[in-house]
């Protein structure tokens, strides 16, 4: 079994997503994928956000291995100090720099399971680790069979756990929570940061808990202005968000892709018209009626359109301004005044 994935991100100021401090990666065939939440008050934490969620993805271990996480951590650490910049700090910044930085941490991993025998459904065990308060959410038929680490919205902490991107005599307190269960395929996984985590708790705590399947179908676009209105509903904490389902599948048909913040997506170019297609618009004579040059060039631009499920608001927008100088361009070469 694999995964497909969605990834939606939205900063906790849309108009800076250069400050966003979250990251996640999947490895969709691999059935792996990893989370973390940098800590706002320490310096460069989504370098070491980002690092982390490379790393394990990469390079998945086992926390309970003490010698060889410790190995692994270290490795990492000299991975950060090496690729920050810290030549354009103030110097009430530089101040914060022996601390280090510091993110939370979850991921998760698909591993065989013993073949069970008839009737028993095709399954495998899913395991997952923790540190601090991104969540995991285990769905099954829309429901949360399991929630982990946390199981209450009252739980989530000001000050979690975190890992710091600095040795300071302080990894005996990285105490990893491990969950292993039983995953179906089909099953729903969805891995939050905490703001994401404590308002789905809320809901479900409330009894309407999400309804994740329609989250999957969803257009980033629509996700972020959804959580535009939550935090100022008061429904959400005005923080860095990072939501990722992930469906367990027999074989990964769907291309995970990471959902910058603001990254900007380009529309699809329309194709060039055939020498059919074009045939009724050329020849024409001045004094007869314009062309149906409208119908064609609608049936383009379904043409175009066909295919891309799920396509972004901002996609639908370019292809519309692309529609619009076509038509310009037609209107202007088929005119019915225009002379050869």
């Amino acid at each position: 079994m694999q995964f497909a994935a969605r990834i939606f991100t939205i900063a906790k100021d849309p108009e800076h997503p250069e400050q966003f401090q979250d990251a996640c990666h999947v490895d969709a065939a691999g059935g792996i994928a990893a989370v973390a939440d940098g800590v706002a008050s320490t310096l460069f934490s989504g370098q070491w956000a980002e690092l982390l969620t490379q790393a394990i993805v990469a390079d998945a271990l086992d926390p309970a291995d003490q010698e060889g996480f410790a190995c692994w951590l270290k490795k990492r650490r000299e991975a950060w100090s090496a690729q920050i910049d810290v030549s354009g700090l103030a110097w009430f910044q530089k101040a914060k720099l022996p601390l280090g930085a510091f993110c939370t941490l979850l991921w998760v991993r698909l591993l065989p399971e013993e073949e069970s025998p008839p009737p028993t459904p095709p399954s495998q065990r899913l395991q997952a680790f923790a540190l601090g308060d991104s969540c995991l959410l285990h769905v099954r038929g829309g429901e949360a069979i399991h929630t982990f680490p946390i199981q209450q919205s009252p739980q989530f902490d000001a000050d979690p756990l975190a890992v710091g991107s600095l040795d300071l005599g302080r990894d005996q307190l990285l105490n990893f929570r491990c969950l292993e269960e039983r995953c179906l395929l089909g099953d729903l996984l969805v891995l939050c940061t905490d703001a994401v985590a404590q308002w789905a708790l809320r809901r479900c705590e409330s009894g309407c808990p999400p309804a994740w399947d329609d989250y999957w179908h969803m257009t980033e676009q629509a996700w972020r202005e959804e959580i535009v209105a939550l935090r100022e509903q008061g429904l959400m904490r005005y923080d860095d968000a990072t939501l990722l389902l992930l469906r367990v599948v027999a074989q990964c048909a769907e291309t995970c892709v990471d959902a910058q913040p603001t990254a900007p997506i380009e529309a699809a170019e329309p194709q060039p018209a055939s020498a059919e297609e074009l045939a009724p618009l050329a020849g024409q004579p001045s004094d007869t009626a314009a062309p149906d040059w409208a119908a064609t060039l609608k049936s383009l631009s379904d043409r175009a359109y066909a295919g891309l499920d799920q396509v972004s608001q901002q996609m639908l927008r370019g292809l519309g301004r692309l529609k619009q100088k076509a038509l310009e361009k037609y209107r202007e070469q088929f005119r019915p005044d225009k002379k050869e």
